[in-house]
């Protein structure tokens, strides 16, 4: 290869070098973890129905056990609203891990959790084990926000992690 050539191959790479932006995993799978903490935990809380909201994109969808999938922001504030004004319910989950894309842009929580509601068919209140998995999309603000979110209930002794 001669100068001449070796010029525009050197520029390229050095354009190319700069545009890559390093992603440090490590600390974003610790601060995902740590927004699904406070999230689980201003939810357990039941209190402020725009907090919680603010967890999820505008384009948000949550499947949730026994219930028609909820889409976008709007219905998920009926959703939240809802389940908060019902006399006994209760909604927890523990992030277990969190799985960030090498981009850094996207990635995933799971863990485990349970919703208690009433019990329509026995009166009463029931909890519902289940296990979860979420979908994150960084913000151009930089901020962690859940774009999907679906939980499938397991029986009680498969909420532990095995092996």
């Amino acid at each position: 290869m001669n100068l001449r050539s070796a010029a525009p191959v050197a520029a390229m790479l050095l354009v190319m070098g700069c545009q890559t932006s390093h992603v440090d995993v490590a600390k974003e799978k610790d601060t995902l973890l740590a927004v699904d903490r406070e999230w689980a935990q201003m939810a357990s809380n039941g209190q402020n129905a725009d907090s919680i909201l603010s967890y999820w994109t505008d384009d948000a969808t949550v499947a949730t056990p026994g219930l028609p999938l909820v889409k976008g922001k709007p219905a998920i504030r009926q959703m939240v609203t809802s389940g908060f004004g019902t006399p006994g319910f209760h909604i927890t989950w523990t992030p277990e891990k969190a799985v960030i894309a090498n981009s850094g842009e996207l990635a995933y929580t799971a863990g485990v959790g349970d919703y208690t509601v009433p019990d329509a068919a026995k009166g009463g209140m029931m909890t519902m084990h289940v296990r979860y998995l979420t979908v994150w999309r960084k913000g151009s603000d930089g901020r962690w926000r859940c774009s999907e979110d679906y939980s499938v209930p397991v029986a009680p002794d498969t909420t532990k992690t095995a092996g």
